[in-house]
């Protein structure tokens, strides 16, 4: 993999974000910054529920809500992003021969990176509201990568679909709407029906979502065999992707 075209294109995405705007790149702290104030003390200290068990005293519940959200939505973002990715590159694919994974992988690193981002706030900010912290932080970065690699597996396989059928892009709305609603997010997992609980064991993204709760929220070290399972899981479908973009490739570079 050519790893400076691949930082040409990560900085040059930072770059066309933020474009035109005063603040620049500042924008890329200030928002989320903005967001995760809102959800820890708005709906956290002042109108959320307590949950039992923690170690986050009164702003449990924002403290429970922004753990799931920031990586929920750097994966949903990775899986959107991608779906077009080969459609908002087609210049440069049409006139240049490269490669179409290098072309894709930038998005999982950018969101990756605002991701890690993120968390570095949320994490400061949970050390001013007097919330322990876990050693388990530790482990972000291969959960983060972990997650990330499942993200850019399906989204990719997004993408290849979408030459083929441009419906794709839309679907990839619909579904990532609903399984936001699918993931113990917003609510807890044993506020939901048993066959909801029974569900999770088939959905990746509490494979991801559940370990940065008992990170943040229960200060726990992530437990190293759901993990294993995530990384298993992320590198089964890349494999999938892998051989998907090889035997259509040939198609797709003709379809754009």
């Amino acid at each position: 993999m050519n790893f400076a075209l691949l930082w040409h294109f990560v900085r040059q995405d930072f770059a066309d974000r933020y474009s035109g705007v005063a603040l620049g790149r500042g924008w890329l702290l200030l928002t989320p910054m903005l967001q995760i104030l809102i959800f820890v003390i708005i709906f956290g200290g002042l109108i959320g529920p307590r949950l039992p068990g923690t170690q986050t005293g009164t702003y449990g519940y924002g403290i429970y809500l922004v753990s799931g959200i920031l990586p929920w939505t750097a994966f949903a973002s990775t899986i959107s992003r991608m779906t077009t990715v080969f459609y908002d590159k087609r210049a440069i694919l049409s006139k240049i021969p490269l490669s179409l994974s290098l072309v894709a992988v930038h998005i999982a690193v950018v969101e990756g990176i605002t991701l890690v981002c993120t968390l570095g706030l949320f994490t400061l900010l949970s050390l001013v509201l007097s919330v322990p912290l876990s050693a388990g932080l530790l482990a972000l970065p291969l959960l983060i990568v972990c997650q990330q690699l499942m993200a850019f597996s399906l989204g990719l396989i997004g993408a290849i679909l979408m030459v083929f059928l441009r419906d794709v892009r839309e679907i990839v709305g619909v579904v990532t709407m609903l399984w936001f609603w699918m993931v113990p997010i917003v609510y807890t997992i044993d506020s939901v029906p048993h066959f909801m609980q029974a569900m999770q064991t088939f959905n990746p993204a509490w494979w991801f979502v559940r370990e940065y709760h008992q990170i943040f929220v229960y200060g726990n070290v992530p437990d190293m065999g759901h993990v294993l399972l995530l990384l298993g899981g992320s590198v089964l479908m890349a494999g999938v992707m892998m051989w998907l973009l090889s035997h259509s490739e040939h198609q797709i570079r003709d379809a754009i």
